[in-house]
C-alpha cells in the first residue's frame, strides 16, 4: 500500500472533461494555461487542480507554459459517455490510491474493505482533513470508472456498486 502516498489532485471528473472538451475545440488543441481561466469561468487557483488531475490521468501535458491534449486526451474528449467511461476506467484504475483500494477489494472474498486502514496510512503523510479529501476524491473517481463504491454506513469500500 505504499503507493497511496502519491496524492490525487482534487477535481471533479466533470471539470476535467470540460477542460478537455474546451481544448479539443481550440484550433491547435493547445492553450496558454494562464489564459484558460476566463473562457472556462475559473480563477487560476481553481483551474490548477483540474489541470493537475488531467495531467495525472495522462490526458494532457504542459509544454512551455501551454497545456495541450495528449492523443488519449483527444480520444476521451471526443468520446460519447459510454465510451468515455470505458476509456477512463483503465486510466483511473492505474492511479495509486485507487489501484491500492481496488487490489485490496479483489483480495477479499466479500469484496469489502474498511476505510480506516487507508485513512491511517494517508494520515502518516497528510493532515486528517487532506487524508479524508484523498479518500473522497478516490471514491468519486472510482465510481465514475465503475471500479468500486463506498458504503458510508459500514465505512467500507465495496467492489461493484451499492444497490
Amino acid at each position: 500500500m505504499a503507493s497511496t502516498l502519491q496524492p490525487l489532485a482534487h477535481a471533479a471528473i466533470g471539470t476535467v472533461f470540460a477542460l478537455l472538451e474546451y481544448l479539443r475545440e481550440t484550433p491547435s488543441g493547445r492553450e496558454d494555461l494562464y489564459k484558460l481561466g476566463d473562457p472556462l469561468g475559473y480563477v487560476l487557483d481553481d483551474l490548477l487542480p483540474i489541470v493537475e488531475a488531467a495531467k495525472q490521468l495522462g490526458l494532457l501535458r504542459i509544454v512551455a507554459g501551454d497545456i495541450e491534449l495528449t492523443d488519449e486526451g483527444r480520444r476521451v474528449a471526443a468520446a460519447d459517455d459510454p465510451e468515455r467511461k470505458r476509456l477512463m476506467s483503465a486510466r483511473l484504475a492505474g492511479l495509486p490510491l485507487i489501484a491500492d483500494i481496488r487490489q485490496a477489494l479483489e483480495a477479499r472474498a466479500a469484496g469489502r474493505v474498511g476505510k480506516k486502514a487507508f485513512l491511517d496510512l494517508l494520515k502518516e503523510r497528510y493532515s486528517p482533513v487532506e487524508a479524508e479529501k484523498q479518500i473522497a476524491t478516490a471514491v468519486d473517481w472510482a465510481r465514475y470508472g465503475a471500479l468500486f463504491d463506498f458504503d458510508p454506513d459500514a465505512e467500507e469500500f465495496v467492489l461493484g456498486t451499492l444497490s
